[in-house]
């Protein structure tokens, strides 16, 4: 039996980009290169990215083309397959934490939340260990919500489940549950790059983001 890998892509987004500018240059993951440096011993059989598509802001109005651009060449990787949920956009009360001198801090705000990615990968984690195709599991996050499908997986169906965590630490409840836990290596991230130039099935050529080439390391 193999390998299955299931990455968490906001969760990488956030513990390694979303507040580390001097990395933008690295956000051209290879994710097949990365499992396979995390896993150099075993056959891995699939690897399953999940995410979901974003919109351009006012504050970044190359946001989604960056995106589009990006899962156009992860698509092109062999043996990876993207999951991709949605965002919601819905209406809530919210209490400011540090509100101006007169003004109420509960206020009325439009919340942009994620939805099915999470639940998408637990129930891939639980079938693909039903099925009986993989002995061992490897779960990119630090998401604590994960701890009962993981724990499930190992002791149920005896996959050897292993987290690495995209934050420089390792949720303590994650850890209890899965076989190994550990950080990742933020090193591999510059060693784990696709070309600045990738070719799809048809012959299209799709570039490295300008906002994320090297030269720039910004």
């Amino acid at each position: 039996m193999a390998a299955f890998v299931y990455i968490d892509g906001f969760a990488v987004y956030h513990m390694c980009f979303r507040h580390n500018a001097d990395r933008n240059h690295l956000k051209w993951l290879d994710f097949c290169a990365l499992a396979g440096a995390l896993l150099p011993d075993e056959e891995i059989a699939l690897i399953r990215y999940y995410t979901a598509r974003v919109g351009d802001s006012p504050e970044d109005p190359q946001r989604a083309s960056r995106q589009d651009a990006y899962l156009r060449a992860l698509a092109t990787l062999p043996g990876l397959e993207i999951c991709q949920g949605n965002f919601v956009k819905s209406k809530r009360e919210v209490r400011l934490v540090a509100a101006p001198p007169g003004v109420d801090p509960r206020q009325t705000a439009w919340v942009r939340q994620e939805k099915r990615s999470d639940v998408t990968l637990a129930t891939h984690l639980l079938t693909d260990a039903f099925d009986g195709e993989m002995s061992v599991a490897l779960l990119l996050t630090n998401d604590s919500d994960f701890v009962e499908p993981v724990r499930i997986v190992r002791e149920r169906f005896g996959v050897r489940l292993i987290v690495v965590s995209p934050d420089d630490r390792v949720s303590k409840r994650l850890a209890k549950a899965a076989s190994f836990a550990r950080p990742l290596d933020y090193g591999l991230l510059d060693k784990c790059q696709l070309p600045d130039v990738v070719v799809d099935s048809d012959g299209r050529q799709i570039f490295r983001p300008p906002a994320w080439t090297r030269s720039l390391e910004t």
